[in-house]
This record gives C-alpha cells, structure tokens and sequence, in this order.
C-alpha cells in the first residue's frame, strides 16, 4: 500500500474559493491601498488575506513571512478556548454557570464561574492578575476587589484556567480536543500551541497562518457553519460575539482624538466587539475580522503598539467596500453575480522596503552582551546572544537554529506571570505537551546593507512569531561595538520563548535547494525572489518515489485510509501520521500488533484493489512531466511501495509514463523506511548505490534513501527536518541532463 506524502491540511475541505476581487465586489484598487497603507504608516504588516462571502479575493505576505507560516498570534488563541468550551457545553459536560472549584476539584470561595472566565468578569483588578499569574488555585483563593461578574479586566490566566477545565474533562490538551471536532473540519493542519506547567496555555501560544485564521473566521460568521456542515455549535457561537462584558473604562490601546476606540465596545466569549462585527485579537497586531454587514473577512499578521492604527487601516477598507457597493448599477445584485474571474488578486510585498520605518523599541530589555557582527567576503557573520552565529547578506537567508532540549529551552513553554499551577491539585499536568524536555529550534531570517555613509543595518526575523530584532552599526563604531534592540519586544522574554519544539512542522513552506555543504537541511531562498543559488552535482542514476513526488493522490489515500481506521477503532490521525511511504500491511502491523500478519495481508489486498479502482483527483506533482520527459534515455527508475498494478493506475490518471523500470510492492520484502527497493534499484541499474539521487517526499521514504547511503532530494514541505540532502518545493526544482558518466542534476531555482 503506498500513500503521498503527510498532507499540511486535513482533506475534510479544499482550499478555500479564491476569485478576483471584483468577482466579489471588491475593487482592487482598494485592497492595493489597504495593503501600501499598512506598509506606508510602518505598521510592519506581515501577512493579509481578505475574503467575501467566503471567498478568497486577496492575500500577500510582506518577505521574510509567508502565507504558509504558521506564525504566534497571541491573544487570537483566546478565541479557540472559548470554542472548545463551547463544544463541552454542546456535549453536556459542563455548563457556563457551573463552579470553577467544582471543576478542576479547588476551593472556590467567591464562586467563580466558567462564565465569569469567559468574560475576563473575575472582578480581580489588573494587579491581582498579575500577582497571581497562571494559577487557578491562586485565581480562586484570591479574594476579587469587586463581586464577579461586575467588572471586566483583562484576564489571560482565567484563559488559562479554561484550558485546565478542557484538560480535566477531556482527559487532553485543548488542540487534541478541537483537533476532530474543530481544526480538521476546517481543514487546519498540524498546530503547536505553548504550554505553562504541562497545560497548553489557552491565552496565548498558538502558531496559525492566516488562512487558518480565515477558516475560522468564516465559520463564526456563519453560525458555525463551514463547507456547508455545521462545524461548531451554532447557539454557543452566537453568542460568543455578544457583548458580555463592558470596556469603557478598559486601558487598551490608544485612539485618536474623536475616534471610536475598539477596544471599548465591549467583550464576548473570548472575542472583542469592533467598529464593524467582531474580532479575534492578539497582541502586536494578530487579527481575524468578521464583518457580517458586508459579508468580509480579514485575517492578518503584523508587528506594531499601534494596532489601533491597524484596525483604522481596515476600516478604511470596510467603507470603501461600503461604497462600491452602493455604487453597483442593478442595486439588486449581489456583490458575487459578476462573471468571476477563477484566482485571487496575490501579491509580493517585503518588510525591508518599510526598514527607514521600522526602529528598534529603546525601552524593551535586549540581550546585546557579546553581541558582535564581522565583516566577511559576502556580507556578515552575527554572534547573537541566546542565539549563536548566523550568516548575513544582502537578500533574506532563512536559518533554522537547533537547541538541545536542557532547562533554559523550558522556557519555550512559558509565559509571563507563572505563579503556582493548578497541576498539583488537580493532578492533570501532560509532561507530552510541555516544550521542557525536547528539542526546541528558532526559524530566523536575516537581511542587512552597508549604507552611504558606512554604517550596517542588519534585520533578524523570528519568522514562527511577530518579532524582529534590529542591529545597527555606525561608520565609525569598528567591527565590534553596535546598537542592537527589539523593533516590537516579545511578551515575558527573549529569543527563549519564541523556540519552537524541534520535532513540531511549523511550516509549510516549500523549501528551495539548499548546497550540499550547507550544514542544516533545508536552505530556503529569500521569499522575495533572490532565490538562492542552485546546487549542481552528477548522479549514476535517479530514483524516484511516485506518490508525493510525481503524482498527488492524497485524497484518495487518506478517505480510505480514514475509513479502514475508524472500521477498526483507531484515531484516523494516528493512522495517517505513519502510513505514507509504507506498505499497507506493515501499517497496519504498527497500528494493530496483536493481529495476524495474513490478516493484514488479506485487508491491504482490499485496500490496494479500492485505490487502483479510485483515481479521481490524482494528478501530476507540478514539473513531474518535465522532469520524466527529461529523463528518458538516462538512467532511472521508480521505487514505490505501491503495487504495479496501483502505480500504473496512477501514473495513467496522471498523464504520466511508468519508467522502464519500476520496483514496486511485488519486488521487495520490506517497505519503506527500509531501504531494499532503492538498493534493488540500484542493482537491476547496474549503478553503485552511493552515486545514486533518491527523489522522495515522505519522511519514511526520506529515511530509506539515506540508508541506502545515497543522497536525497526531498521534495515537499515535508521534507525540510528529515535530513534531505536538498529540499526543492516540487519536481519543477529538479532539472537534469545527459552527463558523462550518468546526469548532471541542477536543483533548485
């Protein structure tokens, strides 16, 4: 049985729709304004997406960001605890007036609610908030200077108390409880979330790209309705929106003189009443808008204290939508009964043109003890402190930065304001979730420039998290002494918190080539265009995987593969994370050890016969024509753990010829992650197996190419991590040419 790659996204759902703007009522010109004004008033915008009647009309990312990086939204996390509470009270197992105390087994002396959570109306003032931090013991016992329910504070440890509810009665952390009920009906791929002390934090912490973000916000505005099925409990989300609490007199950001402040119009259920609609809201500009009276949202990412300004931008937009609408000739047209036009308005944008704009935060604490930059033949070397040393050009050079998992790597994990845990009381810490004793890494972007004058300007990019450090050296400073800070400071601490765990995909980019004497795997090429260069090199022979590396028949695999699972009892997510570039019944092995091996056979002999039989949906992997039609005549070969007669059928539904030699399910004892069918390739090729190129994109395939002790062209976002000698986005990165002896092979841009 063989399968395509781990798919980013969930196949509940397709990509989102995505016309051109004026499809949907939506002048261009306008969102090209929104999107020069967010750049202009140096609000260090990061990534947009703006959709109509679910729609997609528009998205740009501003480089070193990309569409498909999930990224730290902060606050917006709010917003998927209260939708997880939601769904607890949809399956009766709590109500919103029942006790705080009663549910994770605490005194509860003042008689708070998950209510009174909800609607950050504890009644404690922003002082005690902070005393006590992330406790909800300490949140209970501390006696409120006003009655619950009285008076609104913002409150992300009373969030945080929600998750430990989610966790205590659903017996897992807060995403592992949404993961079926919420984020794969929305089709949000795999997500990390930050724990305090064993429990995600609910209050902050999630990474979501902005089309995650969109999803969700198209199904509020739906009541809870996405794809046509009703994906949340529609009476909870109509009231999420409701205004709750009241923020009059709430110390938020600052408006202008006359200007309504959206931070005064009141709190719902872990969600901000706007100007226009409603919002998801993180800190420093994370934003999910939903605007029922014109049918729009808006999802974004950005770096700023002035988010007020962000929210003026929008709005700007929203009355410009306003007035085209108005302007329509048949007034009773909907703004999508134009004659659409099939994709998006999608375009480029780079934070360094905005970099005169974008200065360095005097008050935020920076650790710049140590910190030095050398000059160097093509740019610089930074000795960054917390960090270690990282490359410096003239275009975005992405670096991912490993730490070994030891007690500083356990603040990854936490949060400002920590102060006892409801864990010991409550007895439902999950050591699985916390980052304290794992690998965590950095993804990082720099960029700098030798100015007029002689000075250097160097920019490094958190590109998993809103955050930038800026670094500056005068003409006449020498090589060492220099000015560095943040641009906008991350909350509770440094580069620390901004780590990722090491083993979390938290990012679905599609990584260009990297040399084959770059040290990590994955050398991305700058986002804004200045790829980086090529890497050119000789092979005996190429070997190719077939599923996720010439042909995508991921929809076929994982519905059947979700079927066989939930036939037997077993959590399809489970299923699918081991399943691709296996046989069927090895899977099936790791997934029901106790059955006899006949068993399996006999299943993976129905399954195999189900796929051959469906290949709707199956086609070309973008340049697997190309790179086929390139190859005729050299040495190469297919190895898949498909059958012959399922390879057939797919290559076939793909447009796509079987090479001449194929080493399928039928030829080999093992499957992958093994590496017999490369070393059998090689031998029926008559080549050595160590000048031999493996093109794969599962991890399992990655892994037996690299035992085979040949190199390997990942392909794929799931490729960047595994170990891949080079990682290209697809086949279109792989061009090659007759050679002498073998091919010559150039990957990448």
């Amino acid at each position: 049985m063989t399968s395509t790659s781990p798919h980013p996204r969930p196949t509940s759902f397709p990509p989102l729709e995505r016309r051109a703007p004026e499809a949907v009522g939506i002048p261009a010109a306008a969102l090209a304004a929104l999107a020069d004004r967010l750049q202009e008033e140096g609000l260090d915008p990061h990534a947009l997406l703006v959709a109509r009647g679910g729609v997609v009309a528009f998205e740009t990312a501003w480089a070193p960001y990309r569409l498909e990086q999930p990224a730290l939204v902060y606050s917006v996390s709010k917003t998927y605890t209260s939708l997880a509470i939601g769904f607890l009270v949809d399956e009766g197992r709590l109500g919103l007036d029942d006790s705080v105390g009663d549910l994770l087994g605490l005194p509860n002396p003042h008689g708070i609610t998950v209510r009174h959570l909800l609607t950050m109306n504890t009644g404690h003032s922003p002082e005690q908030i902070e005393r006590y931090g992330f406790s909800p013991a300490g949140l209970l016992a501390t006696a409120p200077e006003r009655a619950p329910g009285t008076r609104f504070a913002y409150n992300s440890p009373a969030t945080y108390a929600l998750s430990a509810i989610i966790a205590r009665l659903a017996g897992e952390q807060l995403t592992a409880y949404l993961r079926p009920r919420l984020l794969e009906p929305l089709g949000i791929g795999d997500r990390w979330m930050s724990s305090v002390d064993g429990i995600e934090t609910g209050a902050s912490g999630f990474h979501l790209t902005v089309d995650d973000i969109a999803r969700t916000a198209i199904m509020l505005g739906a009541g809870g309705v996405f794809g046509g099925a009703q994906v949340a409990p529609r009476a909870y989300v109509d009231e999420m929106s409701r205004v709750w609490s009241d923020t009059a007199e709430f110390d938020g950001p600052a408006a202008a003189e006359d200007e309504v402040n959206d931070w005064s119009l009141g709190y719902g259920y872990q969600m901000w009443r706007s100007r226009h609609g409603y919002r998801l809201d993180g800190a420093a500009g994370q934003f999910g808008l939903i605007i029922p009276e014109s049918d729009l949202v808006i999802a974004y990412h950005g770096a700023t204290l002035d988010t007020q300004a962000t929210l003026r931008a929008f709005w700007a937009f929203v009355d410009a939508v306003a007035v085209a609408d108005a302007a329509t000739v048949d007034a009773e047209a909907a703004p999508t009964s134009k004659i659409p036009v099939p994709t998006a308005l999608h375009v480029s944008h780079d934070t360094w043109d905005s970099r005169a704009d974008l200065g360095i935060l005097r008050q935020a604490p920076f650790d710049a003890d140590g910190l030095t930059l050398t000059d160097t033949a093509d740019g610089w070397t930074l000795d960054l402190p917390g960090v270690g040393e990282l490359k410096v050009g003239g275009s975005w050079t992405e670096t991912e930065v490993e730490f070994e998992a030891d007690a500083g790597a356990a603040a990854a994990g936490k949060q400002a304001g920590t102060s006892g845990s409801v864990v010991d009381a409550a007895g439902i810490a999950d050591p699985a979730c916390s980052s304290h004793a794992a690998p965590t890494r950095l993804v990082l972007a720099t960029r700098g420039e030798r100015r007029d004058d002689g000075s250097v300007l160097i920019h490094i990019v958190d590109t998993t998290s809103p955050h930038r450090a800026i670094v500056h050296r005068a003409a006449d400073s020498g090589a060492g002494a220099v000015d560095a800070g943040w641009h906008i400071p991350p909350l509770g601490g440094g580069w620390e918190i901004l780590r990722v765990p090491a083993s979390v995909l938290t990012s679905e980019r599609a990584d260009t080539a990297r040399p084959e004497s770059a040290a990590p795997a994955g050398n991305p090429g700058d986002p804004a265009g200045n790829a980086a260069a090529p890497a050119e090199t000789t092979a005996a022979a190429l070997l190719l995987d077939m599923d996720g590396t010439l042909v995508d028949s991921h929809e076929v695999v994982e519905r059947l593969w979700r079927q066989w699972s939930e036939g037997h009892g077993i959590d399809p997510a489970r299923t699918l994370s081991i399943i691709h570039g296996r046989q069927g019944q090895d899977s099936m092995a790791l997934l029901l050890p106790d059955r006899p091996h006949e068993v399996n056979l006999a299943e993976n002999r129905e399954l195999l016969a189900a796929e051959t039989a469906q290949t709707d949906g199956v086609v070309a992997i973008p340049g697997a024509a190309a790179l086929l039609a390139a190859l005729r005549g050299l040495p190469h070969a297919l190895v898949t753990s498909a059958s012959l007669a399922l390879a057939q059928a797919r290559m076939d539904a793909a447009g796509l010829p079987v090479p001449s030699l194929a080493i399928t399910a039928e030829d080999v004892t093992r499957s992958k992650p093994d590496p017999e069918g490369f070393l059998a390739a090689a031998r029926a090729l008559g080549v050595d197996p160590a000048s031999c190129i493996v093109v794969e994109d599962s991890p399992n395939g990655i892994a037996a190419g690299l035992a085979a002790g040949m190199r390997v062209i990942g392909i794929g976002p799931h490729a960047a991590g595994t170990g891949a000698t080079w990682v290209v986005p697809d086949a279109s990165g792989i061009r090659v040419a007759s050679a002498e002896p073998g091919i010559a092979v150039t990957i990448g841009a």
